[in-house]
Protein backbone atom coordinates (compact mmCIF):
# COMPACT_ATOMS: atom_id res chain seq x y z
CA UNK A 1 0.00 0.00 0.00
CA UNK A 2 0.96 3.46 0.22
CA UNK A 3 2.55 3.28 3.67
CA UNK A 4 5.36 1.27 1.73
CA UNK A 5 5.82 3.38 -1.28
CA UNK A 6 6.08 6.66 1.42
CA UNK A 7 9.03 4.34 3.39
CA UNK A 8 10.68 4.40 0.06
CA UNK A 9 11.00 7.94 -0.60
CA UNK A 10 14.15 9.31 0.76
CA UNK A 11 14.15 11.61 4.27
CA UNK A 12 12.56 14.72 3.75
CA UNK A 13 11.57 16.94 6.30
CA UNK A 14 9.50 19.58 4.60
CA UNK A 15 6.79 17.87 3.95
CA UNK A 16 3.97 20.60 4.97
CA UNK A 17 1.39 21.15 7.36
CA UNK A 18 0.04 18.04 8.32
CA UNK A 19 -2.97 16.62 10.25
CA UNK A 20 -4.84 19.75 9.52
CA UNK A 21 -8.81 18.95 11.14
CA UNK A 22 -11.00 18.26 8.07
CA UNK A 23 -15.03 20.70 8.01
CA UNK A 24 -17.63 19.50 5.99
CA UNK A 25 -20.19 22.00 4.59
CA UNK A 26 -23.96 22.29 5.48
CA UNK A 27 -26.35 20.21 4.06
CA UNK A 28 -27.46 23.42 2.37
CA UNK A 29 -23.83 25.16 2.00
CA UNK A 30 -23.06 22.39 0.07
CA UNK A 31 -25.98 21.81 -2.50
CA UNK A 32 -25.48 25.77 -3.41
CA UNK A 33 -22.26 24.98 -4.06
CA UNK A 34 -22.66 21.79 -6.33
CA UNK A 35 -25.00 24.21 -7.87
CA UNK A 36 -22.62 26.63 -8.52
CA UNK A 37 -19.99 23.64 -9.59
CA UNK A 38 -21.90 22.56 -12.30
CA UNK A 39 -22.41 26.23 -13.53
CA UNK A 40 -18.95 26.46 -13.68
CA UNK A 41 -18.12 23.70 -15.79
CA UNK A 42 -21.13 24.35 -17.87
CA UNK A 43 -19.44 27.82 -18.43
CA UNK A 44 -15.84 26.61 -19.32
CA UNK A 45 -15.10 25.66 -22.38
CA UNK A 46 -11.64 23.42 -21.59
CA UNK A 47 -11.81 22.51 -17.84
CA UNK A 48 -8.73 20.07 -16.37
CA UNK A 49 -8.99 18.40 -13.20
CA UNK A 50 -6.03 17.82 -11.08
CA UNK A 51 -6.07 15.36 -8.48
CA UNK A 52 -4.54 14.33 -4.91
CA UNK A 53 -4.42 11.38 -2.73
CA UNK A 54 -7.95 12.45 -1.34
CA UNK A 55 -9.54 10.90 -4.14
CA UNK A 56 -7.81 7.59 -3.72
CA UNK A 57 -8.96 6.95 0.22
CA UNK A 58 -12.31 5.76 -1.07
CA UNK A 59 -10.58 3.13 -2.54
CA UNK A 60 -8.90 1.45 0.75
CA UNK A 61 -5.56 3.98 0.25
CA UNK A 62 -3.98 6.59 2.71
CA UNK A 63 -3.37 9.64 2.10
CA UNK A 64 -0.30 11.43 3.43
CA UNK A 65 -1.69 15.25 5.24
CA UNK A 66 -5.07 14.32 6.61
CA UNK A 67 -5.68 13.67 9.97
CA UNK A 68 -5.08 9.20 9.61
CA UNK A 69 -2.01 10.54 6.70
CA UNK A 70 0.71 9.09 6.37
CA UNK A 71 2.82 11.71 7.12
CA UNK A 72 0.70 13.30 9.82
CA UNK A 73 1.19 9.52 12.06
CA UNK A 74 4.96 9.99 10.34
CA UNK A 75 5.09 13.61 12.36
CA UNK A 76 2.78 11.98 15.50
CA UNK A 77 5.40 9.08 16.42
CA UNK A 78 8.29 11.34 16.27
CA UNK A 79 6.86 13.67 18.30
CA UNK A 80 6.04 11.01 20.65
CA UNK A 81 9.26 9.93 20.48
CA UNK A 82 10.65 13.00 21.79
CA UNK A 83 8.25 13.39 24.98
CA UNK A 84 9.41 10.26 25.82
CA UNK A 85 13.18 11.13 25.26
CA UNK A 86 13.14 14.12 27.38
CA UNK A 87 11.00 12.22 30.18
CA UNK A 88 13.68 9.67 30.35
CA UNK A 89 16.14 12.83 30.61
CA UNK A 90 14.35 14.32 33.50
CA UNK A 91 15.85 13.84 36.96
CA UNK A 92 13.77 12.05 39.66
CA UNK A 93 11.37 14.14 41.54
CA UNK A 94 12.37 14.20 45.32
CA UNK A 95 9.47 13.51 47.95
CA UNK A 96 8.78 16.09 49.98
CA UNK A 97 7.35 14.40 52.72
CA UNK A 98 6.67 17.44 54.85
CA UNK A 99 4.15 19.62 52.43
CA UNK A 100 2.81 18.23 49.33
CA UNK A 101 3.15 14.37 49.84
CA UNK A 102 -0.97 14.07 49.98
CA UNK A 103 -1.65 16.49 46.89
CA UNK A 104 0.80 15.03 44.43
CA UNK A 105 0.68 11.35 43.10
CA UNK A 106 3.81 8.90 42.98
CA UNK A 107 5.46 9.93 39.59
CA UNK A 108 4.97 6.48 38.18
CA UNK A 109 1.12 7.08 39.13
CA UNK A 110 0.70 10.54 37.29
CA UNK A 111 1.76 8.49 34.57
CA UNK A 112 -0.97 6.41 35.03
CA UNK A 113 -3.30 8.88 35.14
CA UNK A 114 -1.77 11.01 31.98
CA UNK A 115 -2.02 8.21 30.03
CA UNK A 116 -5.46 7.24 30.81
CA UNK A 117 -6.43 10.65 29.99
CA UNK A 118 -4.14 10.42 26.35
CA UNK A 119 -5.95 7.21 25.89
CA UNK A 120 -9.10 9.17 26.11
CA UNK A 121 -8.36 11.58 23.98
CA UNK A 122 -7.21 9.42 21.06
CA UNK A 123 -10.04 7.17 21.56
CA UNK A 124 -12.48 10.47 21.06
CA UNK A 125 -9.71 11.22 18.29
CA UNK A 126 -10.58 8.04 16.22
CA UNK A 127 -14.18 7.72 16.99
CA UNK A 128 -14.94 11.30 15.55
CA UNK A 129 -12.60 10.76 12.27
CA UNK A 130 -15.07 9.07 9.84
CA UNK A 131 -12.17 7.90 7.91
CA UNK A 132 -10.11 6.08 11.28
CA UNK A 133 -10.39 2.49 11.31
CA UNK A 134 -10.80 1.72 7.42
CA UNK A 135 -8.36 -1.06 6.24
CA UNK A 136 -6.02 -0.25 3.86
CA UNK A 137 -5.14 -2.63 1.11
CA UNK A 138 -2.50 -2.54 -1.68
CA UNK A 139 -2.13 -1.00 -4.95
CA UNK A 140 -2.63 -4.41 -6.96
CA UNK A 141 -5.67 -4.97 -5.04
CA UNK A 142 -6.82 -1.33 -5.28
CA UNK A 143 -10.26 -0.46 -7.66
CA UNK A 144 -10.82 2.85 -9.15
CA UNK A 145 -13.23 4.71 -6.62
CA UNK A 146 -16.63 6.51 -8.30
CA UNK A 147 -14.58 9.97 -8.77
CA UNK A 148 -11.83 7.59 -10.80
CA UNK A 149 -14.89 5.98 -12.73
CA UNK A 150 -16.69 9.43 -13.68
CA UNK A 151 -13.53 11.64 -14.09
CA UNK A 152 -13.00 9.12 -16.86
CA UNK A 153 -16.83 8.90 -18.14
CA UNK A 154 -16.57 13.11 -18.35
CA UNK A 155 -13.23 12.81 -20.69
CA UNK A 156 -15.16 10.00 -23.07
CA UNK A 157 -18.63 11.13 -23.08
CA UNK A 158 -20.78 14.05 -23.78
CA UNK A 159 -23.95 14.46 -21.31
CA UNK A 160 -26.92 12.96 -22.87
CA UNK A 161 -29.33 14.46 -25.02
CA UNK A 162 -26.62 17.34 -25.66
CA UNK A 163 -28.07 19.67 -28.21
CA UNK A 164 -26.35 21.58 -30.94
CA UNK A 165 -26.21 24.45 -29.11
CA UNK A 166 -24.00 23.47 -26.11
CA UNK A 167 -21.91 21.09 -28.17
CA UNK A 168 -21.69 23.21 -31.51
CA UNK A 169 -20.61 20.79 -34.30
CA UNK A 170 -23.13 17.75 -34.13
CA UNK A 171 -19.98 15.64 -35.71
CA UNK A 172 -17.74 17.14 -32.57
CA UNK A 173 -19.81 17.01 -29.61
CA UNK A 174 -18.28 18.98 -26.88
CA UNK A 175 -17.74 16.60 -23.37
CA UNK A 176 -16.91 18.76 -20.05
CA UNK A 177 -13.64 17.28 -18.93
CA UNK A 178 -10.08 17.88 -21.18
CA UNK A 179 -8.06 16.51 -19.33
CA UNK A 180 -6.86 14.62 -16.22
CA UNK A 181 -3.34 16.27 -14.29
CA UNK A 182 -2.67 13.70 -11.28
CA UNK A 183 0.01 13.70 -8.85
CA UNK A 184 -0.98 10.09 -7.88
CA UNK A 185 1.30 7.28 -7.92
CA UNK A 186 -1.59 4.30 -7.41
CA UNK A 187 -1.92 3.85 -11.06
CA UNK A 188 -6.29 4.31 -11.12
CA UNK A 189 -6.68 6.75 -13.02
CA UNK A 190 -4.97 3.97 -15.61
CA UNK A 191 -7.23 1.04 -13.88
CA UNK A 192 -10.37 3.27 -15.07
CA UNK A 193 -9.87 3.28 -18.26
CA UNK A 194 -8.66 6.81 -18.62
CA UNK A 195 -6.64 7.36 -21.95
CA UNK A 196 -2.99 7.89 -21.30
CA UNK A 197 -3.51 10.73 -24.12
CA UNK A 198 -5.60 12.50 -21.64
CA UNK A 199 -3.62 12.38 -18.95
CA UNK A 200 -0.29 14.09 -17.22
CA UNK A 201 1.23 11.65 -14.42
CA UNK A 202 3.29 13.99 -12.90
CA UNK A 203 5.44 11.76 -9.92
CA UNK A 204 5.53 8.72 -11.92
CA UNK A 205 3.36 5.43 -11.20
CA UNK A 206 4.11 2.04 -9.17
CA UNK A 207 3.08 -0.22 -12.04
CA UNK A 208 4.63 1.91 -15.04
CA UNK A 209 8.50 1.38 -15.77
CA UNK A 210 9.92 2.87 -18.91
CA UNK A 211 12.59 2.71 -21.45
CA UNK A 212 15.63 4.41 -20.79
CA UNK A 213 16.03 4.36 -24.95
CA UNK A 214 13.02 4.65 -26.79
CA UNK A 215 10.86 5.98 -24.01
CA UNK A 216 8.31 3.74 -24.41
CA UNK A 217 6.29 2.76 -20.80
CA UNK A 218 5.71 -1.03 -19.82
CA UNK A 219 2.90 -1.36 -17.51
CA UNK A 220 2.77 -4.02 -14.77
CA UNK A 221 0.37 -5.67 -12.82
CA UNK A 222 2.78 -5.59 -9.98
CA UNK A 223 4.04 -3.42 -8.21
CA UNK A 224 7.59 -1.67 -9.43
CA UNK A 225 9.56 -2.44 -6.10
CA UNK A 226 12.62 0.32 -6.93
CA UNK A 227 11.75 4.24 -6.52
CA UNK A 228 13.81 7.38 -7.79
CA UNK A 229 14.39 6.61 -11.73
CA UNK A 230 16.46 3.51 -11.29
CA UNK A 231 16.86 0.62 -13.73
CA UNK A 232 15.07 -2.40 -12.38
CA UNK A 233 16.70 -5.28 -14.37
CA UNK A 234 14.66 -5.78 -17.02
CA UNK A 235 14.48 -5.29 -20.64
CA UNK A 236 12.52 -2.98 -23.31
CA UNK A 237 10.10 -5.23 -25.05
CA UNK A 238 8.35 -2.98 -26.94
CA UNK A 239 9.90 -0.11 -28.69
CA UNK A 240 12.01 -0.29 -31.59
CA UNK A 241 10.91 -1.22 -34.95
CA UNK A 242 9.72 -4.27 -35.32
CA UNK A 243 8.47 -3.53 -31.61
CA UNK A 244 10.77 -5.72 -29.24
CA UNK A 245 13.58 -4.72 -30.77
CA UNK A 246 14.88 -1.80 -28.92
CA UNK A 247 18.00 -2.70 -26.96
CA UNK A 248 16.98 -0.35 -23.72
CA UNK A 249 16.65 -0.76 -20.42
CA UNK A 250 13.85 -0.44 -18.05
CA UNK A 251 13.88 2.65 -15.22
CA UNK A 252 10.93 3.14 -12.34
CA UNK A 253 8.58 6.12 -13.19
CA UNK A 254 8.55 6.82 -9.06
CA UNK A 255 9.84 10.31 -8.29
CA UNK A 256 11.88 10.84 -5.22
CA UNK A 257 12.21 14.50 -3.74
CA UNK A 258 15.10 15.59 -5.26
CA UNK A 259 14.38 14.05 -8.99
CA UNK A 260 12.68 16.52 -11.74
CA UNK A 261 9.56 16.24 -13.33
CA UNK A 262 9.06 14.10 -16.25
CA UNK A 263 9.95 16.39 -18.94
CA UNK A 264 6.68 15.09 -21.63
CA UNK A 265 4.04 15.42 -18.65
CA UNK A 266 4.99 18.30 -17.12
CA UNK A 267 5.10 20.36 -20.55
CA UNK A 268 1.65 18.61 -21.41
CA UNK A 269 0.32 19.67 -17.58
CA UNK A 270 1.14 23.39 -18.43
CA UNK A 271 -0.09 23.41 -21.85
CA UNK A 272 -3.46 21.84 -20.79
CA UNK A 273 -3.58 24.00 -17.71
CA UNK A 274 -2.79 27.16 -19.81
CA UNK A 275 -5.73 26.68 -22.18
CA UNK A 276 -8.17 25.52 -19.47
CA UNK A 277 -10.96 28.02 -18.79
CA UNK A 278 -11.05 26.08 -15.36
CA UNK A 279 -9.09 23.79 -12.70
CA UNK A 280 -11.06 21.65 -10.49
CA UNK A 281 -8.93 20.94 -7.99
CA UNK A 282 -9.72 17.03 -6.29
CA UNK A 283 -8.59 16.17 -3.00
CA UNK A 284 -5.54 17.53 -2.91
CA UNK A 285 -3.73 19.95 -0.27
CA UNK A 286 -1.74 22.09 -3.01
CA UNK A 287 1.27 21.67 -1.11
CA UNK A 288 3.36 20.04 -3.01
CA UNK A 289 5.33 22.58 -5.89
CA UNK A 290 5.36 23.34 -9.34
CA UNK A 291 2.25 20.83 -9.16
CA UNK A 292 0.14 22.91 -6.91
CA UNK A 293 0.92 26.19 -8.74
CA UNK A 294 -0.96 24.91 -12.09
CA UNK A 295 -4.50 26.12 -10.53
CA UNK A 296 -3.30 29.59 -11.03
CA UNK A 297 -2.70 29.61 -14.94
CA UNK A 298 -6.14 29.72 -16.24
CA UNK A 299 -6.96 33.20 -14.50
CA UNK A 300 -7.45 36.35 -16.15
CA UNK A 301 -4.05 37.75 -17.32
CA UNK A 302 -2.46 34.82 -15.88
CA UNK A 303 1.38 33.75 -16.92
CA UNK A 304 1.68 30.67 -19.40
CA UNK A 305 4.58 29.14 -21.22
CA UNK A 306 6.30 30.20 -23.97
CA UNK A 307 5.58 28.52 -27.20
CA UNK A 308 9.26 27.60 -27.69
CA UNK A 309 10.96 25.44 -24.84
CA UNK A 310 7.82 25.51 -22.39
CA UNK A 311 8.15 26.34 -18.90
CA UNK A 312 10.07 25.57 -15.88
CA UNK A 313 9.21 26.71 -12.78
CA UNK A 314 12.83 25.04 -11.41
CA UNK A 315 14.88 26.38 -14.30
CA UNK A 316 13.33 29.58 -14.09
CA UNK A 317 12.70 30.18 -18.06
CA UNK A 318 10.82 33.11 -19.14
CA UNK A 319 6.69 33.23 -19.57
CA UNK A 320 4.38 35.39 -21.28
CA UNK A 321 1.63 37.16 -20.28
CA UNK A 322 -1.96 36.37 -21.87
CA UNK A 323 -5.05 38.55 -21.24
CA UNK A 324 -8.25 36.54 -21.47
CA UNK A 325 -11.56 37.35 -19.50
CA UNK A 326 -13.03 33.88 -20.18
CA UNK A 327 -11.06 32.20 -17.55
CA UNK A 328 -13.02 31.17 -14.69
CA UNK A 329 -9.67 30.39 -12.54
CA UNK A 330 -9.95 27.28 -10.26
CA UNK A 331 -12.13 25.42 -8.01
CA UNK A 332 -11.26 23.32 -4.63
CA UNK A 333 -13.06 20.30 -3.24
CA UNK A 334 -11.07 19.35 -0.05
CA UNK A 335 -11.73 18.48 3.45
CA UNK A 336 -8.80 20.62 4.62
CA UNK A 337 -7.57 24.33 4.31
CA UNK A 338 -4.87 24.26 1.42
CA UNK A 339 -2.61 27.57 0.61
CA UNK A 340 -4.66 28.60 -2.51
CA UNK A 341 -8.02 28.76 -0.90
CA UNK A 342 -8.69 32.38 -0.91
CA UNK A 343 -8.28 32.89 -4.52
CA UNK A 344 -10.32 30.45 -5.82
CA UNK A 345 -13.81 30.80 -7.36
CA UNK A 346 -15.08 27.83 -5.33
CA UNK A 347 -14.18 25.95 -2.16
CA UNK A 348 -16.30 22.65 -1.05
CA UNK A 349 -15.93 21.32 2.13
CA UNK A 350 -17.33 17.52 1.01
CA UNK A 351 -16.17 14.26 0.60
CA UNK A 352 -14.91 13.69 -3.76
CA UNK A 353 -17.06 10.93 -4.45
CA UNK A 354 -20.23 12.56 -3.01
CA UNK A 355 -19.13 16.04 -4.58
CA UNK A 356 -18.44 13.35 -8.19
CA UNK A 357 -22.30 12.22 -7.45
CA UNK A 358 -23.98 15.20 -6.75
CA UNK A 359 -22.46 16.51 -10.17
CA UNK A 360 -22.63 13.69 -12.49
CA UNK A 361 -26.86 14.62 -11.51
CA UNK A 362 -26.01 18.06 -12.21
CA UNK A 363 -24.09 17.86 -15.34
CA UNK A 364 -27.39 15.84 -16.63
CA UNK A 365 -25.84 12.14 -16.60
CA UNK A 366 -28.12 10.46 -13.74
CA UNK A 367 -27.55 7.93 -11.55
CA UNK A 368 -27.16 5.21 -14.23
CA UNK A 369 -24.09 6.43 -16.17
CA UNK A 370 -22.28 3.34 -14.89
CA UNK A 371 -25.20 0.93 -16.41
CA UNK A 372 -24.02 1.13 -20.24
CA UNK A 373 -21.17 -0.61 -19.27
CA UNK A 374 -18.78 2.29 -20.93
CA UNK A 375 -16.30 4.40 -18.80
Amino acid sequence: MSAGYAQRLSDYPNKGECGLPENYDSKRAFSNKMDKLAQLIKQSKYTVVLTGAGISTSAGIPDFRGPAGIWTKEQQDRKRKRKMERTKQQPPVATNTTNTAKDTPPLNEQHHHDDLANGRKRKKRETTNPDEGQKFISFENALPTYTHRALAHLVSHPPPHQTSDEGGDATAPRTYLHHVVTQNVDGLHRKSKLPRKKMSVLHGCIFTEICDTCRTEHVSKREIQSIGLKHTGRDCTLGGSPAGSCPGKLKDTLLDWEDDLPEIDWAQAQAECSKADLVLCLGTSLRIEPAAGLVEYPKAGATTPEDEGGDDKRKGKRRKKVKNESKLGYAIVNLQQTPYDARAALVVRGKVDDVMKELMQRLGYGNDWEATGEC
